[in-house]
């Protein structure tokens, strides 16, 4: 990107030097003829409601904490299907596969990874929000080969965007007309029948710019019954009223056909990894739904003062099937459909204040959801009689102010608070039970403070500190559930909102050949939401923990290893070293079942390497590895440990002039037996050896061709 900015810099430069020599003097010889030289650079507009990467990464002046732009150009260095491949080395994230294919547990400091759906952090597509009403999210909704980056904020420095809950929030940037490519196909396949297609495209007309695609993803599976089919369709049209404002509408549709093969025991998934949990293919276990969404957003910017406002609305429609036994219920065959609505509005004033640069900040998001909701027994797969119906009335209100001032050109303090409002309303329409009529309403407020200071060193050179709250309530997942035994029915378990208290130190910044960031960080925690499971890998909900606390590091280092031009020129031979480190070190405190055990189902050290070749000829290469340094408990008592591993990588490709790339991606080289994801259960032990892990993909390869013109 420096590289298309300097470029047409240079080159004028050069025009005008010569221009002013040919004034002053006559030539004295005859013109030497250089070879033809072909300058490129980015499109002159930009978007307002969709800013770009470099503009972005300039946050990093704003941000007193842990906060990494993940450009998606990697992404098309290889697979491009989920999140693994969108956001694979950003240090901080936990993300866990139960299929190879979908993102199943997505985890920031430990918020949410034990929810059956990503839970703790807020996601967000051009700063509107992505989650439902009650906290969670479903990630397959978004399409990642739309997306232009990513904005991972760790922790409270997502406050900007509502962020209320210990992991922060994740910013999702689609493609707009102003940088992609008109025309482009692209089409990949590989492993387990796995195969995917996308045809998009994008224009600017004038003060209208469009960008659209569509996309249909298929695999077979590694493991027996875990065949998937998704279609999605992504769109989003700009229109900028003036200079300063500009107007985007978003459409979402998405069709998704999953099977789920079920949690194995230890010795299955060593012996025979690719079988599935018998009870999977009995009752067929499995996920169906339809979504849509719409948006709308409207950015003005000038002279120091930003404003966005967005509006939003979604619709799904969910068919799942699950574990059902008629003398100990679960979830059976459950049904439901859902509406979610609400509205973003954030502003920001740059000015003086006494005399130094200073930012104020303010914004809210509330945001409603309606679920209704039709459980039946599982009859081998087919919907048997009712056993559980009702309706769940989620309603959020966050609201924040933040202050940034400078008191010298590089110290500057971050203060603000977040007040929440948070209702959780069930309606139980199938109450002649013995657990009788569950209908309740429960409400939840939460004051989060926040004190940061940020010095910088120079424009790319930052040292950070922080002082945090967080708070979370419950989501119905968390709240409902079957309480087992013969006539037993639906009951909704009330619970106290997850609090914490984080502090958070580290640095960031690029020196020569190198570039890093790292952030230190504990937090302690009140009444943590965890997920438990029992020993046949059957959800048994959530409880709250009286005392517990995360700690960790978050740790990123780029280093240009070699380059043939010099340290900073991008248009030679180069060989890149990028590495990431996180460390989850999550306890119990003195808790009286579990005393300061280990939080089980987390990976305790996470280590991503890639070693890179590339050349100006559009040639690339190299190796990569993704560690699990060492075991970590899956049960509570932490009697019983998912083992370590390395799993060895490699992609390699060709950008052509003509626009047409191809890439040729392998994983898990060694054929690695190894537990992608777990359930955590209170202990092992009682009853022995239970069905809790998630084989990961086996030998993988994959290749593609992408077209853009």
């Amino acid at each position: 990107m420096l590289g298309k900015r300097i470029i047409p810099a240079v080159a004028a430069q050069c025009l005008l030097v010569n221009f002013a020599a040919a004034a002053e003097a006559p030539p004295v010889k005859p013109p030497t003829h250089l070879p033809q030289m072909t300058v490129t650079g980015e499109r002159g507009e930009k978007s307002l409601t969709s800013p770009s990467a470099e503009k972005a990464a300039e946050q990093k002046a704003e941000v007193p904490g842990g906060f990494t732009v993940k450009s998606a150009a990697d992404l098309r260095k290889g697979r491009g299907s989920n999140f693994q491949d969108l956001l694979a080395g950003i240090p901080g994230l936990t993300l866990q596969s139960e299929n190879g294919v979908e993102v199943s547990k997505l985890s920031i400091r430990g918020s949410g990874i034990n929810a059956d759906e990503p839970l703790g952090v807020d996601f967000l597509l051009d700063g509107v929000s992505f989650n439902q009403g009650d906290g969670e999210a479903i990630l397959e909704d978004f399409d990642v080969s739309t997306l232009n980056y990513a904005e991972v904020f760790r922790g409270a420095n997502g406050f900007k965007y509502g962020a209320r809950m210990l992991g922060g929030a994740i910013n999702l940037v689609p493609h707009t007309g102003y940088d992609a490519d008109p025309y482009q196909l692209s089409l990949e396949g590989g492993a387990y029948g796995f195969m995917r297609a996308q045809a998009s495209m994008a224009g600017v007309l004038g003060d209208l710019d469009y960008y659209a695609s569509l996309s249909g993803r298929y695999r077979d599976g590694y493991r027996n019954h875990s065949r998937e089919n998704t279609e999605l369709f992504f769109a989003d049209m700009g229109y900028k009223i003036n200079e300063h404002l500009e107007n985007r509408i978003y459409l979402t549709v998405n069709r998704t056909d999953r099977e789920l093969p079920g949690a194995l025991t230890k010795q299955q998934m060593l012996s025979d990894p690719k079988q599935a949990d018998p009870d999977a293919e009995r009752l067929d276990y499995s996920k169906r739904w339809n979504y849509i969404r719409i948006a709308d957003k409207i950015s003005y910017e000038n002279a120091g003062q930003k404003f966005d406002a967005s509006v939003y609305y979604w619709h799904r429609d969910l068919l799942s099937k699950d574990f059902y036994d008629p003398e100990d219920l679960q979830d059976g065959i459950q049904i439901f459909h859902a509406d979610n609505a609400g509205i973003n509005l954030n502003s920001s004033t740059e000015g003086k204040l006494f005399g130094h640069r200073n930012i104020f900040s303010m914004g809210m998001s509330p945001s409603v959801e309606t679920q209704w909701d039709h459980n039946f027994t599982n009859l081998n797969g087919s919907k048997g009689e009712t056993i559980a119906r009702g309706m769940e009335l989620s309603t959020n209100v966050p609201v924040y102010l933040v202050n940034q001032h400078y008191f010298t050109d590089q110290f500057s303090a971050v203060t603000g608070v977040q007040g929440i409002y948070a209702g959780r309303q069930f309606y139980d329409k199938f109450n002649d039970t013995e657990s009788g009529d569950q209908s309740k309403a429960l409400n939840y407020w939460g004051v989060n403070p926040k004190l940061g200071f940020l010095y910088e060193f120079d424009q790319d050179n930052q040292l950070f500190v922080n002082f945090s709250h967080s708070f979370q309530p419950p989501s119905f997942d968390n709240m409902l559930e079957f309480d087992g035994g013969l006539g037993s029915s639906l009951e909704l378990s009330p619970l106290k909102a997850q609090r914490s208290w984080t502090l958070e130190t580290g640095t960031r910044g690029e020196r020569g050949r190198f570039e890093w960031e790292l952030a230190i960080y504990r937090s302690w925690l009140k009444n943590e939401l965890q997920n438990l499971y029992d020993a046949e890998g059957n959800d048994r909900g959530d409880v709250n923990v009286p005392r517990s606390y995360h700690q960790g590091i978050e740790a990123g280092l780029n280093a240009e290893l070699w380059n043939s031009l010099g340290t900073k020129d991008k248009g030679g031979q180069r060989l890149t070293l990028n590495q990431t480190y996180t460390l989850n070190d999550f306890h119990y405190e003195g808790d009286p079942v579990y005393r300061d055990n280990r939080i089980a189902s987390v990976p305790v050290h996470l280590y991503e390497m890639e070693l890179m070749y590339e050349s100006p000829s559009g040639f690339y290469a190299g190796p990569n590895v993704k560690c699990n340094l060492t075991r970590y408990p899956v049960d509570q008592q932490n009697t019983l440990s998912a083992g370590s591993y390395t799993l060895l990588g490699f992609k390699a490709g060709y950008a052509f002039k003509s626009g047409v790339s191809i890439f040729f991606e392998a994983s898990n080289l060694t054929d690695k037996r190894y537990a992608a994801s777990v359930d955590p259960i209170p202990d092992a032990r009682s009853p022995g050896n239970p069905q809790v892990f998630h084989p990961g993909d086996g030998r993988s390869f994959y290749t593609g061709v992408r077209w853009g013109f």
